[in-house]
């Protein structure tokens, strides 16, 4: 008994030091988020700032009227304004840099530095990271895009929504085919919600749920095939592993395909163009990267809207500089990557000078 005792008792004095060091040690805001009573969505808290750090960077995030990473937005829209909003997650919500550095930030002002232009652009970030479904995507547009009357809608997916097969949509249809904007959030207790938003202040509670999460994470895959490792591999031929690996394919962009054509006929109800983009890094099998502009245009041009790779004018102005557009210590865009991307999207649209107008709707 003495010896139980002895190891809660050094758990319980470990848990009191450590609580103070985390506090001190660990530059990251944790309770910056407030969901909506309906669905159950996330933001920011509206008209607020936070810091966020990681091994390499170090921000102030300063968060909207709106509830996103970015500058002021005015809820009524000028009559010669041009309104491109941007959907995704982390790397469109860019909290890794300051508003100035960007990409929606640069593209506004690269748009509207054009002597000949009609508009003035506003080009307007709603992403919040941690998510990877463009299920979602829909749900922030319907909610918190649509209302500002948008004349271009981006949906942006990296390599990380991309490649993960748990990003494969699941969805609700009405009996009018229209999505259901509901999330599992809207139906969580007061209670739930109560201890969620209290143990967000505490930053050693944060850094425990997230260990407990991989060790979850662990404890799955080892259940699931117990000493893998030391087991001698099954033989599997080739051409089994290929037809895996094909079916997988096709079940990812069939239901990408599906939300897509949902999402753009959403903003087409809107009277605003679509364009869907992806990026993928370097961490990306060549093999795997090379699915994304191919499926995306094909998927582009049977459900008629746009679609444009981002990686070639990344990958290009990143050899051209000698400057990678990601961190040591991360993979989102640190402030040259946001300038290579805002580079991208500023080629494609004057290529496609089209997206730029109201006049072809």
């Amino acid at each position: 008994m003495k010896q139980y005792l002895t190891i809660a008792a050094g758990i319980l004095v470990s848990a009191l030091l450590f609580v103070p060091i985390m506090e001190f040690v660990d530059a990251n805001d944790y309770n910056i988020l407030s969901a909506d009573p309906a669905t159950g969505l996330y933001r920011y808290i509206q008209n607020s700032s936070f810091r966020t750090a990681g091994d390499c960077y170090e921000n102030t995030v300063a968060v909207n009227n709106l509830g996103f990473h970015g500058p002021y937005v005015p809820h009524e829209k000028g009559k010669n304004t041009f309104r491109i909003i941007l959907i995704g997650s982390s790397y469109v919500s860019a909290i890794q840099v300051p508003v100035d550095h960007m990409f929606a930030t640069i593209l506004q002002e690269k748009l509207n530095a054009s002597p000949n232009r009609s508009y003035t652009y506003e080009v307007i970030p709603i992403a919040i990271g941690g998510h990877s479904k463009m299920l979602l995507d829909i749900f922030y547009y319907l909610k918190y895009g649509s209302v500002l009357k948008p004349d271009l809608v981006i949906d942006i997916e990296s390599g990380n929504e991309l490649i993960d097969e748990h990003t494969i949509d699941t969805f609700v249809l009405d009996a009018q085919g229209n999505i259901v904007v509901q999330t599992p959030k809207g139906s969580e207790s007061k209670t739930v919600a109560f201890v969620r938003t209290v143990s967000r202040n505490s930053k050693f509670l944060v850094n425990l749920y997230n260990r407990f999460l991989i060790f979850k994470s662990n404890l799955k895959s080892f259940s699931s095939a117990p000493f893998a490792s030391t087991a001698p591999p099954v033989p599997v031929s080739d051409s089994a592993i290929a037809e895996k690996h094909a079916q997988a394919e096709q079940a990812l962009w069939q239901s990408k395909e599906k939300m897509l054509s949902i999402f753009a006929k959403y903003v087409a109800k809107d009277g605003a163009q679509f364009l869907y983009a992806s990026w993928s890094g370097s961490w990306v099998a060549t093999s795997t990267a090379a699915e994304f502009p191919q499926y995306g245009q094909k998927i582009a041009e049977r459900n008629n809207f746009s679609y444009v790779d981002l990686v070639p004018v990344f990958q290009s102005e990143e050899a051209a500089s000698g400057r990678q557009g990601t961190y040591t210590c991360d993979t989102h865009w640190n402030s040259e990557g946001n300038r290579y991307i805002a580079d991208a999207f500023f080629l494609y649209l004057m290529a496609h000078p089209v997206l730029l107008s109201r006049k072809s709707l």
